[in-house]
């Protein structure tokens, strides 16, 4: 349908067509269970081919390399958060002490 065919109709025939609402997919049956989680697992595998086949070019052509292995190891969630907090509380006792200074 072209444009002004739609201008013409003035845009009426798609009048009440929106999306409502997205039916979820849970599956019920170890059928279903299993068909996707072998999905989830061929989209993995998809990625990780994907990322070994860039690596194998760059070495190949001697480029720096784009996924490289980090040996770091990562901060839990709860430090993350304590150490956030750490630092929110000295950095509210300085604004504190510096406006009581300013009273005096």
């Amino acid at each position: 349908m072209g444009f002004l065919n739609f201008v013409k109709a003035g845009g009426k025939k798609f009048a009440g067509k929106a999306i409502k609402s997205v039916k979820t997919n849970v599956p019920d049956t170890k059928i279903q269970k299993a068909t996707r989680n072998l999905k989830i697992a061929t989209e993995k595998l998809k990625g990780s081919t994907a990322k070994l086949k860039q690596t194998a070019f760059e070495v190949e052509n001697n480029m720096p390399l784009t996924f490289k292995k980090s040996n770091k190891k990562s901060i839990k969630e709860s430090d993350r958060k304590k150490k956030i907090m750490k630092d929110n509380n000295k950095t509210i006792t300085k604004m504190f002490k510096k406006a009581l200074k300013g009273n005096k």
